[in-house]
């Protein structure tokens, strides 16, 4: 053995504590962020989607009012935005997973995805 420096042993389990620490704060966020989600929230952004999508086609009667939101029933689904317009057309749907990102968008008779 060499009697020169050693390195001390604390100094081995400082990697294993930084890691540790990324991860608690990376899963804190996405728990964060997850928490935030509501179901008004995911109404209220699709029902704004669906009138900038399809407010040219259908003209002004497209309106936030035309939407509801329904529990999912497909795979990963947590909710079901359905936008009906005004006259009887079939509805727009759009499936929302529990952090509000888009799993489907599809027109009613047409048949939903498999999500």
């Amino acid at each position: 053995m060499s009697d020169g420096w050693h390195m001390p042993r604390w100094m081995w389990f400082l990697p294993v504590f930084m890691l540790a620490l990324v991860v608690g704060y990376t899963g804190l966020k996405l728990g964060l962020e997850r928490m935030n989600v509501t179901e008004t929230a995911v109404i209220n952004h699709y029902a704004a989607q669906y009138v900038e999508d399809h407010g040219e086609v259908i003209g002004a009667g497209a309106a936030l009012t035309d939407c509801v939101g329904v529990p999912g029933t497909v795979g990963t689904v947590w909710i079901e935005v359905r936008c009906t317009p005004p006259g009887g057309e079939p509805a727009f749907l759009y499936g929302a997973a529990r952090n509000g990102g888009l799993v489907y968008a599809a027109r009613a008779g047409e048949g939903v995805p498999e999500a």
